[in-house]
């Protein structure tokens, strides 16, 4: 294994234990079994004109879009973005509230229950990374918005404060109920350094 495929591992490993907790703490509060798991991890660099992010989107991440963003400073900087299909989303949260509604319409409590997912998932997954890199994390509370794929696509390619992005494909699975999602991170070049350098540190001690 090369040094850049065990460097993926380790950054995929650490994103699979943020998750984990995430969904243990999820399952506490809905009181349902609720698995999360990263079988990927990818990075990309904005500046390359050839990049489109459509690309790289799952084909089950389309039609509405429900992102759930924080924003993130201090050692590292950047926005870390939470993304499902709407409808998805809306079968979620039937599943926590136990209805069966099936309107698109998402009300004030709907966006509330968005938000506290985001919240959950977006803070473990940004705090865990900071914990097991040893890297100080400020963070805000999670904003909720409604984009198609193409929009979101456009907003990512086009925010001038961001030159490199992780693409983590997600898996969230609640009783039998399997969705397919994406978490966009976007990162400054010097934070994605940063990143980098500190998986290093932790690839260095396996060989100690």
């Amino acid at each position: 294994m090369n040094n850049e495929n065990l460097r993926y591992d380790i950054l995929k490993e650490l994103f699979n234990i943020s998750v984990g907790k995430a969904a243990s703490l999820l399952s506490e509060i809905i009181n349902r079994r609720i698995l999360l798991t990263v079988p990927n991890v990818e990075t990309f660099n904005l500046n390359n004109k050839e990049f489109l992010l459509d690309n790289y989107l799952p084909k089950e991440i389309d039609g509405a879009l429900m992102v759930s963003s924080i924003s993130f400073h201090e050692n590292l900087k950047g926005k870390a973005n939470l993304i499902f299909p709407a409808q998805k989303m809306r079968t979620f949260i039937n599943l926590c509230v136990n209805e069966d509604n099936s309107e698109m319409n998402f009300t004030d409590i709907d966006f509330d229950i968005i938000k506290e997912i985001g919240n959950i998932i977006l803070n473990s997954i940004v705090g865990e990374i900071g914990n097991y890199l040893d890297l100080s994390l400020d963070y805000t509370l999670p904003e909720v918005k409604v984009y198609s794929r193409p929009s979101f696509s456009k907003n990512i390619e086009e925010d001038n404060e961001y030159t490199h992005l992780l693409i983590l494909f997600i898996t969230f699975v609640i009783d039998e109920t399997e969705i397919e999602g994406v978490i966009v991170v976007n990162l400054t070049l010097s934070s994605l350094n940063e990143l980098m350098k500190n998986i290093d540190r932790i690839e260095k001690k396996l060989y100690e």
